[in-house]
């Protein structure tokens, strides 16, 4: 087993989200994620995400657009 990181890669950025890009058009990509809402359960979000309680990304929705 060897780690890496985004840096090893960082010539076929371009590619990669590229081909990302169209997978996710195409449907071949799916992601699930949590979604806390509210900037007062911040610190919520964040002791979930050290125990594991969320899905996926973990997001806090502080405002509507």
């Amino acid at each position: 087993m060897q780690g890496f990181t985004v840096g090893n890669y960082a010539e076929s950025f371009t590619e990669g989200a590229t081909l990302l890009a169209h997978w996710l058009q195409e449907g071949k990509l799916q992601y699930r994620e949590t979604i806390q809402e509210g900037f007062e359960n911040i610190p919520e979000a964040f002791i979930d995400l050290f125990k594991g309680n969320n899905i996926g990304k973990l997001l806090v929705k502080v405002a509507d657009r």
